[in-house]
């Protein structure tokens, strides 16, 4: 004789307390565990420190309770920029907050008269490819090994309004 107890249970949805920072100086160690872990050619240390000094790059974190998990720089240039880097740590992707990401920074790109928004991708970055085109970006030309392997870059554009 066998017994089946079954039990009926509530699914229990803790919600995710995200908030969105600017970044400083003292936040590129956080930054770059993140890069290292996801990218097979990470930014160093002085290009960080570069972009975060620079006046003219949106510099922005996304926080899960108070932690960073993610990061935008976003050069600015009269009416159009470019997005120099974005990265959500491998254990929060797939759950939106890239999207989350992009959507507050491009809604501050809005709000300073920017129309496009233009970035280059790796060809092998299938994942990303997909995440731009998602977002609504249209390929617009090659790079010819544009990356220090020689790789080519795909160059995409938004245009907002």
């Amino acid at each position: 004789m066998s017994w089946v107890i079954s039990i009926k249970t509530k699914l229990i949805i803790k919600p995710i307390n995200i908030s969105y920072k600017s970044i400083v100086t003292k936040d590129i160690g956080n930054i770059l565990a993140i890069e290292e872990s996801i990218f097979s050619h990470p930014w160093n240390r002085s290009k960080f420190i570069s972009s975060i000094n620079n006046s003219n790059v949106i510099k922005q974190a996304i926080l899960i309770d108070k932690e960073i998990i993610g990061y935008s720089l976003v050069s600015i240039a009269v009416d159009s920029a470019d997005i120099l880097n974005i990265c959500i740590d491998n254990q929060y992707q797939q759950q939106g907050l890239g999207y989350k990401l992009f959507k507050y920074v491009e809604n501050k790109l809005k709000k300073l008269k920017v129309n496009s928004i233009f970035i280059e991708v790796r060809e092998s970055n299938i994942q990303a490819l997909d995440f731009y085109q998602k977002l609504g970006f249209e390929y617009i030309d090659t790079r010819k090994k544009y990356y220090s392997n020689h790789e080519n870059a795909k160059i995409l554009r938004l245009k907002i309004t």
